[in-house]
């Protein structure tokens, strides 16, 4: 009976590693290897894809308003800004901007024998800001942008001091309604996150460059409002905004699978 048994164990044994040769030998025939191929296409076809996320054209309004100025104002500094902002979101990726402020100086620079006025002037920037997340779920952005920038403002330069050798005394002079426009251009970047709801905060830096300051014979400006310092070439900016929820109808496209992360 053993010996039954074990002829019987040894030939299912046999038969078995036959069919394993003859299947593999199926599959490296070149007919095996076309319907395998053809068997993982087929799968990679039936899986599901993830859909793409879609804004639409109209994603938003956002409205801000700068702090930085206001708070350095508090710990000391002469000059500054009171600034909103307006801003478009388009597709989640464009974002047109425009700000709008007012500026102002008193100060008397370090090593200048002069004190520099310059009176409450209104200045605006326009440009444009791209968001390099403009396909992620997520509501932060980290983006980069260009402005432009224009004012025109009046500023006076007093107790002017005047040393005179000659009469080894020191006079004080003013210089007073200097008219003045300035143009310049701004390159940004800076990152917004969301706080809650359509409360965002964010942080930026920018690059400044004029393209034209006006001048007198007797003057040029100290302080240009929106550009800060003439020999400033750099600014931050710390912002609070609200995102005003108005969207355009979505139009998904018909050549590929979409989501709108409104509607998911």
């Amino acid at each position: 009976m053993k010996s039954r048994f074990l002829i019987t164990i040894l030939a299912l044994w046999v038969l078995s590693l036959s069919a394993q040769a003859q299947e593999y030998e199926r599959k490296l025939s070149p007919r095996g290897k076309e319907k395998a191929r053809q068997e993982q296409m087929r799968a990679a076809t039936q899986k599901e894809e993830k859909p793409k996320i879609q804004y639409p054209l109209l994603n938003g309004l956002m409205i801000g308003v700068d702090l930085f100025d206001p708070a350095a104002r508090l710990f000391g500094q002469k000059y500054g800004a009171y600034q909103v902002s307006a801003e478009l979101n388009l597709y989640n990726r464009f974002f047109p901007i425009w700000e709008i402020g007012i500026g102002s100086a008193k100060d008397t620079p370090e090593d200048q024998n002069f004190t520099y006025e310059g009176k409450p002037a209104l200045y605006n920037r326009i440009g444009m800001n791209y968001n390099f997340r403009y396909g992620s779920e997520s509501p932060n952005f980290f983006y980069v942008g260009i402005r432009y920038g224009f004012s025109s403002f009046t500023y006076d330069i007093t107790d002017i001091s005047i040393n005179s050798p000659y009469w080894d005394q020191t006079f004080q002079e003013n210089i007073l309604d200097q008219k003045s426009t300035a143009h310049w251009l701004e390159f940004v970047g800076g990152i917004r996150v969301k706080i809650i709801d359509n409360l965002y905060m964010g942080w930026s830096i920018r690059y400044k460059r004029t393209l034209s300051v006006s001048k007198t014979p007797q003057a040029s400006p100290w302080y240009i409002p929106g550009f800060g310092t003439k020999d400033s070439n750099f600014g931050f900016a710390y912002t609070l905004s609200y995102n005003i929820p108005i969207r355009s109808k979505l139009k998904p496209k018909k050549t590929e699978q979409a989501i709108s992360p409104l509607n998911p």
